[in-house]
């Protein structure tokens, strides 16, 4: 089960020299589902950086509140900050109870940042000077330089040699077979993907079908928490936990109006996708054109290759027993290999369906044929 450890989204990922008030709070998950801590027998909050382990700070489980049972909250207080520099940083929750030692998050760590306060670097006094002041020293040294005597005349340079200049014919046979820019996009298999492009995080609350896209290009958004994604308004799903959505308009439309905004949305937790489609008319009132419908996993589909052949033959029942489709023919054809008791056949000489017993065929009365 993997274990996850995220910051609150109202939480502050920077705390700077010196700032003895600022908290981080952070989210204890598994499998991004909270995780209830107020039975445990002692919280730690480790830090370090690239050098190791350096600190570490305990949190009593008796100040975790019944409505978030599943977070820590650190202060940074001076014993804390003392003799940790500016720079990056990695943190983690160790959490004790009577099953033993868990480690949020149990895939890398969660960073934060320590920045410097205006006092830890010492400054100097530059000196400054007004525009006004800068254009009269300027003028000022400009009257104190003597104009000189003009000079001779230079020789005529040669003619210059062209041949191996672009002519306007040339020019113009080039601009005959210019490549446009629609042939300049990239190939199917290099388009960005549902992971491919820089995201935003989405407000508690957010209205997923008010989301048109007006950009002119793919954009992002996400949310890291199962709180916050049930906080959604016309989500995909009861069950949504954390999430990335895509949206893109038909031919970049950058006008609210007459706009076709496709949503891509990827569940976090199951890998799940759903899409929806949204439409504006002329004053850019936002219609629900499809409501969200989940996509099929492509693995658990049948596949027709050619005139009604499965690429793989369908299967039901107990050990993946194979279904025959409009299996049928003459008396002499009945297969005799890849059949199982149950398997049915329409003998076209008898005008009827007959069944494999496991040993023999027979009819629907049970008899031998």
């Amino acid at each position: 089960m993997a274990k996850t450890l995220d910051f609150t989204d109202m939480s502050p990922r920077t705390v700077k020299i010196g700032d003895t008030t600022t908290s981080f709070t952070l989210i204890c998950g598994n499998n991004n589902m909270a995780t209830d801590l107020t039975n445990a027998a002692s919280i730690t909050v480790k830090l370090g950086n690239a050098s190791g382990y350096l600190k570490s700070a305990t949190v009593d489980p008796a100040s975790l509140t019944d409505s978030t049972p599943d977070q820590v909250t650190v202060t940074f207080t001076a014993d804390l900050m003392t003799s940790l520099p500016a720079g990056s940083y990695a943190i983690e929750v160790w959490v004790v109870d009577s099953t033993g030692t868990s480690i949020y998050p149990s895939d890398g760590s969660t960073g934060f940042t320590i920045d410097n306060n205006i006092q830890s670097t010492n400054g100097s006094t530059i000196t400054t000077i007004t525009f006004d002041d800068f254009v009269k020293a300027m003028n000022k040294a400009a009257s104190t330089i003597a104009k000189g005597d003009k000079g001779d005349k230079g020789d005529k340079g040669d003619t210059p040699d062209l041949s191996n200049y672009t002519t306007v014919t040339d020019l113009n046979n080039g601009l005959s077979t210019k490549v446009n820019t629609t042939d300049m996009r990239k190939p199917a298999n290099d388009v960005l993907g549902l992971d491919e492009i820089k995201s935003s995080l989405l407000p508690n609350g957010t209205d997923l079908y008010t989301l048109i896209n007006t950009s002119g290009e793919p954009l992002s958004y996400h949310v890291s928490t199962y709180v916050s994604a049930q906080s959604m308004v016309n989500k995909p799903t009861t069950k949504l936990s954390a999430f990335k959505l895509n949206t893109a308009s038909i031919g970049d439309i950058t006008s609210s109006n007459y706009n076709y905004t496709f949503l891509t949305l990827k569940d976090n937790s199951d890998g799940s996708i759903y899409k929806a489609l949204l439409t504006t008319n002329d004053s850019g009132a936002v219609t629900v054109e499809k409501p969200w419908y989940k996509v099929a996993d492509d693995s658990k589909v049948a596949h027709l290759s050619g005139t009604n052949n499965f690429d793989t033959v369908p299967t039901y029942g107990t050990g993946n027993k194979p279904f025959a489709i409009n299996d049928t023919g003459a008396t002499t054809a009945r297969p005799t290999s890849g059949i199982y008791a149950g398997y049915q056949y329409y003998d076209t000489d008898l005008k009827k369906p007959i069944w494999y017993n496991g040993s023999a065929w027979t009819d629907s009365t049970g008899a031998t044929v």
